[in-house]
Formats: structure tokens, C-alpha cells, sequence
């Protein structure tokens, strides 16, 4: 499987419990409601800046993906009567397509939560958000003319909020449209990033028993903010790995969406890790994204030493887990 390195930094772990504690220190907030959508004649999965992200999703940039050009607040007359969302899949042959997925259901609930006003904390709070989660790359509500137009995510301090991912997850599929990317296979890894920080530290038995003292504040993050972390509904992740003595890339993978599924069950439900006095060798960094380009959620992965997982605190992993990720 191809792919490529870029140059550059990359912080692999975030902390989640920052977010938790940032967030229950500040509670107040400012309500705004961002520019009105501009409409267009038809939901379009192929305009440049969706068809990008959806072929290179892991080098989106997260500033443009939170307010792309014409996206906004739906017009007060626009009444949508269906949703279209743009993925990234797999022709028969293995090529990468563009997939245009049209949903209906309750619209009525997707539309409500695209009126929510947005949240932000107020300018005179400082606060270090510490995780990355973007929107899906292109998503359109159409009205019955076949106009469309695509929403802006509500804001929430610290991240976007959570009702238009509910909203959504409730609609069901009832048509979709394959465009083939030339050129692109489906499991191409794309492009990493050159160099990778030191997730992973030793770690001692108290260690352990802070983070079972805290299990409450790491897990809560996974609940609610699960359009950061896919579990199930996960795509093909891609995986770079990485020796740590020297610091240098050393290969990566794109998973089948099982593989995707499989690893991100298995971390998601394994038990905090135990004291560790070994340094890892080799380490994968992963981003955690839909097929759609939402996610976010980044994560760091042991090959050797310990073979703990950093996300909700550092967890431990089975054999099988890591042979998943050396295949």
C-alpha cells in the first residue's frame, strides 16, 4: 500500500481530560449565530474543497473545514426535505470514489439542530481546547426544488455540538451516487507527517491508581463527544508508524474499515495499563476519522514495550490488536 511522508511536527496524543477540566472551570458563555448559507441549484460532492478532503482527509485543515465558502446558518424560508453527505469509498476494483449519500428521515430534527445557536466562551476567557474535531467535509440540506445548502456546525466552547451528529445518525440511506477519484486506490495511506513527538512515558503503580481515581473524567470525553471518536461508524483509518530511537518514519498502512472497526472496539473498551518501565521501539500514530472526514480524535499506539494505547489515559492492548497494526 502507497504513501508518503511530509515534513513536520506532529502531536499525536491530546489530552482529553484538559478539555474536562477547562470545561468544568468555565461556564458561562456567548450565544452567536454565524452568517446565513448562501443556496445553490444542487448539493454538489465533487466542489473542489470537499472532493480534497475526502481523497487527502487527514491533511483537511480544521479552520476551513469548520466554515466552508457559502456555508452558514440556514435562510429562515429554506425548508430542507433531505440531507446529502459526501464520503469517501471504494469502487468494485478497488479505486477511491467520491460517494454522494442522500438520507431522509426526520428532517425536521437534522434542521432543528442546525438552528441552534452557536456557543462560545466569552473574550475574556483564555481556555486551551485540547482536542481536534472536525465537521463532516461536505454535507448539504436540500430542499424539494433540489436546492441546497450546507450548514455551518453550531460552535459549543471547546469543540461544536453534539445534536446535528444525533440528528443525523437517525436518518436512514435511500440512495447513493459512486464518482471515481482517477488515479486514487481506496487504500492509499496518503500522506504522514515526518516526525512524531513522545506520546508515551514509564509509568508507576500510582500512576495507575490516579487514573482509576479519575476513570470517570477520562472516559466522559468518548460519551460526549462522540462526533470526535468514531467507534463502530469508523472508515479506513490510516496508520503511520514510526521508530522512536532515532525518531524517523518508518512505514504506514490504510486498514479496511473491519480492521477500523475492530481497533477502534478493542481501544475503546480496553482496561487502563498497568505500570510500564519500558520505552517503545517503534509507535503508530492514528487520526481518527468517518468516511464523511468527521472525527477527529488522534491517538498514539505502542508496537513493542508495553503496548499501551494513549487515548482516555493510557490503556493496554492485546497482542492481537498490535498484530493488526504491523500487517
Amino acid at each position: 500500500m502507497s504513501g508518503r511522508f511530509i515534513a513536520g511536527v506532529f502531536v499525536a496524543v491530546v489530552s482529553v481530560v484538559a478539555v474536562a477540566l477547562v470545561w468544568a472551570g468555565v461556564r458561562d458563555y456567548e450565544s452567536f449565530t454565524p452568517p446565513v448559507a448562501t443556496a445553490v441549484d444542487r448539493a454538489d460532492c465533487l466542489a473542489p474543497d470537499i472532493a480534497a478532503a475526502l481523497v487527502a482527509p487527514e491533511a483537511r485543515d480544521s479552520s476551513i473545514a469548520l466554515r466552508p465558502e457559502g456555508s452558514g446558518y440556514p435562510p429562515p424560508d429554506f425548508s430542507p426535505v433531505a440531507v446529502v453527505r459526501c464520503e469517501r469509498g471504494e469502487a468494485s476494483d478497488g479505486g477511491l470514489t467520491i460517494d454522494s449519500i442522500r438520507l431522509e428521515g426526520d428532517i425536521h430534527a437534522v434542521e432543528d439542530a442546525f438552528r441552534e445557536q452557536s456557543r462560545r466562551f466569552p473574550a475574556n476567557v483564555q481556555a486551551d481546547c485540547a482536542y481536534r474535531l472536525v465537521p463532516p467535509a461536505g454535507l448539504w440540506l436540500v430542499d424539494e426544488t433540489g436546492a441546497a445548502i450546507r450548514p455551518t456546525w453550531p460552535a459549543a466552547p471547546c469543540g461544536l455540538q453534539e445534536q446535528p451528529h444525533a440528528a443525523l445518525n437517525r436518518l436512514q440511506e435511500v440512495g447513493r451516487e459512486q464518482s471515481l477519484v482517477d488515479g486514487e486506490a481506496a487504500d492509499d495511506a496518503g500522506i504522514c507527517p515526518e516526525s512524531i513527538g513522545q506520546p508515551f512515558t514509564t509509568s508507576t503503580e500510582a500512576d495507575k491508581k490516579r487514573m482509576e481515581e479519575h476513570e470517570d473524567t477520562h472516559a466522559r470525553p468518548l460519551t460526549e463527544t462522540a462526533l470526535a471518536t468514531p467507534i463502530s461508524d469508523v472508515g479506513r483509518l490510516r496508520v503511520c508508524r514510526y521508530s522512536t530511537e532515532p525518531p524517523l518514519p518508518e512505514s504506514r498502512i490504510r486498514l479496511s474499515r473491519q480492521q477500523s472497526a475492530d481497533l477502534m472496539g478493542a481501544v475503546s473498551t480496553a482496561p487502563l495499563a498497568g505500570p510500564c518501565d519500558r520505552n517503545a521501539q517503534h509507535i503508530a500514530s492514528i487520526e481518527v476519522l468517518r468516511p464523511d472526514g468527521s472525527g477527529g480524535t488522534r491517538m498514539a499506539v505502542e508496537l513493542d514495550g508495553c503496548q499501551r494505547v494513549n487515548l482516555l489515559g493510557q490503556r493496554q492492548l492485546t497482542p492481537g490488536v498490535i498484530a493488526l497494526l504491523l500487517e
